[in-house]
């Protein structure tokens, strides 16, 4: 029997459809927040270099800190487990980014464009 994720069938599915061309943006446009932050490689899209070109922040960990919400030396992982609408208010307030899914959807852009073959 396989785990539903989604609408995505199996996990095996869902690694799948992450590894073809545009699948990591698909899931990322698809599911909803709290999937998100458990199914996408969050510490290799929530990059420092991502942070500091997309936010005012060096790192995502900076990000929990000026919230409250953390130390700046957690990782990525650590967004999980903040309730998702503190995290949307905070980067709402200190991002041109309207809600955390918003933020990894461009996270997920960036980090295709940088792979072999991205855009």
């Amino acid at each position: 029997m396989g785990l539903n994720l989604g609408g995505f069938g199996d996990l095996k599915g869902l690694i799948e459809k992450a590894k073809s061309p545009g699948g990591l943006m698909e899931i990322a446009k698809s599911l909803p927040l709290d999937q998100l932050l458990q199914k996408l490689p969050l510490d290799s899209l929530l990059t420092p270099e991502f942070m500091q070109k997309y936010t005012p922040f060096q790192s995502i960990g900076e990000l929990l800190e000026k919230a409250g919400l953390g130390s700046a030396g957690d990782s990525a992982q650590r967004i999980a487990e903040v309730p998702q609408d503190k995290l949307d208010n905070q980067v709402k307030e200190t991002t041109s980014f309207g809600s955390m899914q918003q933020l990894l959807q461009k996270a997920v852009e960036y980090y295709q464009s940088r792979q072999p073959g991205g855009k």
